[in-house]
């Protein structure tokens, strides 16, 4: 990824996600960098940082880490002619100079041994001055070449931040107009001269490299000029596709909101025509209350209750349940049968107290939730098979196509920088691609049961006791469970259709008032005695990037 484009996410989300840095607030306003290369190889170098400092601060840092057989010697820093404490870890030099809200002009002097190649016709400094890993942008940064004497015949040019940055002086003095450089770049400079002119450096190569060095560069200069047409074209091909893409989203999606709109509309009015009390029972109990109301409403309780209701269970007392038999129609039933009656209670009995001797156990929090987990599961596979979303493949077909075609658009809006085009693209890729990957909407069936349970909790307290009587006690059961999970209960145990339930049916003042409670109580304490054994903080690693200078070459700069 173009690391401008990774620069500005990444600057992106640390705005989102805040964290704390060092203490040390500055800024490197300018930036001038003075190499000097000598007859027998030697470079004296000479820089001078402009600092901003905007609180307190002990001193600057400046790393440098010389390309591969490459040396640093004779590491000097000065302010104003006066020589400072330097101190010196692996690569890092440590200028120690204390102060509060100041600006100072830091110089840094210096000596690269061994890093010149010297050729059969001609000698050149390759050197990053800084790379990726440097943690500091640099303002108005400038970097001239001096050579020993004054040559007629230069070669110079740069890579990445320092491409087609130089310019050629007299006396074939090379300046690098850097600008503002932003941290995290690379920006090496490759400058040559005829090697007569360091007479006193021991050749590193008999062969000719004058004419590679200018294929080089004019390899360069071919791609920059072809990459910048290509931007060209691209810029002008993307004003095009941006609102072909709008619009044709747009439609798609319009199209498929019309089209549910409608067929919701048709099975609203299907719904007031066919009107009955109670739903009949299309899907199990417990997946109609995790389908109708989500994940966090279905509870133990109530599909224990629904069992009771269907006749697999006996319940002996306000807290009790024995296991009459294990003939029930879904998976989630007879995970349910053998946890209970098994796992946690015996011989056929279930009482609270067995859940509540259970979970004393720490270790046995972990069995509680794994069986509580795969219960659920079950649940949420009788809903997947009975058809209740639609598999909608031609047009999430569609939409992968999209997402393809924008992912290659996407990787050359990054290429050639086009940040229009980009945010857009990555947009319409992350709809596509969600669209793709899991657009499920409710098929008629699924639709058709949600609405219809949803409109009978919303006229629960119109329902009166006449009405109780006109349906069976099974059916006044079913009310009963679906009533018995936490949310709903929540809402409605106080409400009036309570009090119209148990004027026909006394049993379930045993259930409300007693059996229910219990119920929850027991199973609630074991879901929060997992969530506090479980809530425990995991650490993490970083690791750093190696250099991406020159030879391993490069450094960067900061301050303490």
């Amino acid at each position: 990824m173009n690391r401008k484009i990774l620069s500005g996410l990444i600057v992106f989300f640390i705005l989102l996600f805040p964290f704390k840095v060092g203490a040390v607030e500055f800024s490197i306003s300018n930036v001038k960098i003075d190499a000097y290369l000598q007859k027998n190889g030697d470079v004296n170098v000479q820089e001078t940082h402009t600092y901003q400092f905007k609180g307190k601060f002990n001193g600057i840092t400046r790393e440098i880490y010389p390309k591969k057989g490459a040396e640093i010697t004779s590491f000097l820093a000065k302010e104003r002619g006066k020589t400072l404490k330097v101190e010196k870890e692996d690569e890092l030099y440590k200028i120690h100079r204390k102060g509060k809200k100041e600006t100072v002009e830091i110089t840094l002097e210096y000596v690269i041994k061994n890093s010149l190649e010297k050729h059969e016709d001609i000698t050149e400094f390759y050197w990053p001055f800084f790379d990726q890993r440097n943690e500091t942008d640099y303002g108005n940064m400038r970097i001239t070449i001096y050579p020993p004497n004054n040559p007629e015949d230069v070669i110079a040019f740069g890579y990445e931040q320092a491409f087609d940055k130089q310019s050629v002086k007299a006396n074939g003095v090379v300046e690098y107009s850097m600008g503002n450089v932003p941290s995290g770049e690379n920006g090496d400079i490759r400058v040559a001269y005829p090697s007569i002119l360091f007479s006193e450096l021991a050749p590193t190569s008999s062969k000719a490299m004058k004419d590679s060095l200018i294929q080089e560069k004019e390899s360069l200069e071919q791609k920059a000029e072809a990459f910048k047409e290509n931007k060209q074209r691209f810029t002008s091909t993307s004003k095009l596709l941006i609102p072909f893409f709008l619009l044709l989203f747009v439609t798609l999606l319009g199209w498929e909101h019309l089209t549910k709109k409608r067929k919701y509309s048709l099975i609203k009015e299907k719904l007031h025509q066919e009107y009955m009390l109670v739903p009949i029972e299309k899907i199990s109990m417990p997946a109609t209350i995790y389908y109708t109301l989500g994940v966090d409403a279905i509870h133990v309780p109530a599909a224990l209750l629904d069992l009771v209701r269907k006749g697999a269970v006996e319940q002996r007392s306000e807290d009790e349940f024995r296991r009459l038999h294990s003939n029930v129609q879904h998976e989630h039933e007879r995970i349910l049968l053998k946890w209970l009656f098994d796992e946690l209670g015996e011989n056929g009995y279930f009482n609270i107290a067995n859940l509540e001797t259970f979970i004393k156990v720490e270790k046995n929090l972990s069995a509680y939730h794994k069986r509580l987990t795969e219960w659920k599961a079950a649940i949420k596979k009788e809903i997947k098979e009975a058809g209740l979303r639609e598999k909608k493949s031609i047009y999430r077909g569609i939409f992968g196509f999209l997402a393809f075609g924008l992912l290659s658009l996407l990787i050359s809006a990054i290429h050639y920088e086009v940040i229009p085009m980009f945010l857009i693209a990555f947009i319409l890729f992350l709809v596509a691609s969600y669209i793709a990957f899991f657009y499920r909407p409710l098929s008629s069936k699924g639709f058709y049961i949600k609405e219809e349970w949803m409109q009978f909790t919303n006229r629960m307290n119109e329902i009166k006791g006449s009405d109780w009587q006109k349906v069976s006690d099974e059916t006044r059961m079913r009310v009963i469970v679906f009533g018995a999970n936490s949310k709903f209960a929540g809402m409605k145990k106080t409400q009036q259709w309570e009090k119209e339930l148990q004027n026909i049916d006394s049993s379930y003042m045993s259930y409300s008032y007693f059996t229910i409670p219990i119920l929850y109580g027991g199973f609630s304490q074991a879901d929060k005695k997992f969530t506090d054994y479980s809530s425990s903080s995991s650490g993490s690693s970083f690791t750093g990037s190696g250099g991406g200078g020159v030879g391993g070459g490069g450094g960067g700069s900061g301050a303490f």
